[in-house]
C-alpha cells in the first residue's frame, strides 16, 4: 500500500560463528569497493581463526584473479585498513585511528631536524618529493616521532624491503606509533621492534654498530 514503511528481512546470526565483522568495514565499503571490502573480510577471518595469509589461496577462495586481490590489498594499505610491514600484515580501523589521532597535539618541530631528516632519506634512498617531505613532516609533526627513529625505520626499511618504499616505511611507522615509540631510546628500551638495533640495545660499551649511531645521533649517546 502506498505510504507503508517496509520493515525489511529479519537476520539470525550462525550459531557459534567465529568472525565478528566491525561495522566500520560496512559503513566504508561504499567507498573501497567490493572487492577489497570483502578481502579485508577474509583478512579478519583469517586472523580470528589464526591463519595465515596466502595469496594465491585467497585469489581461489574468492574466484578472483591475483592481480585482482594484489590491488585490492594495494588499496586498502593506501586507506589505512592494513598495515604491511613485510614480515606480517596487520589489521587496521582507520576511523578509530582518526579519532585518537584527533586527540594528539602537535609537536614542534626544529627546522634542523627536519632538514636533516630529508637529507638523511634523500641520501639513503632518494631525492625527496615534496608530498614525501610532507609525510616527513606530518610524521614528526602530528604523530611525534623524532627524526632519529624515523632514521632508524628507513634503515630498518632497506633491510627488510626488496622495493623500498615511502608506503614500506610508513607501515614499519605506524607499527612503532602503536606501542608508543616516539623516541630513540623507546626504541632501545623495545629492541625486539627492530633488527637495526637489537645488536647494541642494553649494552653499556659502544659496539662498532653502536659508534656508527653516535655518528649519526650523537644527541643520543649522551
Amino acid at each position: 500500500m502506498p505510504g507503508q514503511r517496509t520493515r525489511g528481512v529479519l537476520l539470525k546470526g550462525v550459531e557459534g560463528m567465529p568472525i565478528q565483522v566491525p561495522q566500520e568495514i560496512l559503513h566504508s565499503q561504499a567507498r573501497l569497493g567490493p572487492v577489497a571490502t570483502l578481502v579485508w573480510i577474509n583478512l579478519l577471518a583469517l586472523a580470528q581463526l589464526g591463519k595465515p595469509m596466502h595469496i594465491d589461496n585467497l585469489s581461489v577462495s574468492l574466484g578472483l584473479p591475483k592481480w585482482e586481490v594484489s590491488k585490492a590489498l594495494a588499496l586498502l594499505a593506501d586507506e589505512g585498513w592494513i598495515n604491511d610491514e613485510g614480515l606480517e600484515i596487520q589489521l587496521a580501523l582507520p576511523e578509530l585511528l582518526e579519532s585518537a589521532a584527533s586527540l594528539e597535539r602537535p609537536v614542534e618541530v626544529e627546522p634542523e631536524a627536519f632538514e636533516w631528516l630529508v637529507s638523511y632519506w634523500s641520501a639513503r634512498v632518494a631525492p625527496a618529493s615534496p608530498e614525501e617531505m610532507r609525510k616527513l613532516l606530518y610524521w614528526m609533526e602530528t604523530k611525534g616521532l623524532s627524526h632519529e627513529v624515523i632514521a632508524v625505520a628507513i634503515e630498518e626499511m632497506l633491510i627488510g624491503a626488496a622495493q623500498p618504499s615511502f608506503p614500506y616505511l610508513e607501515g614499519i611507522l605506524r607499527n612503532w606509533h602503536a606501542v608508543g615509540v616516539r623516541t630513540y631510546n623507546d626504541l632501545l628500551e623495545n629492541s625486539h621492534l627492530t633488527k637495526v638495533l637489537a645488536p647494541i640495545a642494553g649494552r653499556r660499551e659502544l659496539s662498532p654498530a653502536e659508534r656508527k649511531w653516535k655518528e649519526v645521533f650523537p644527541d643520543e649517546f649522551e
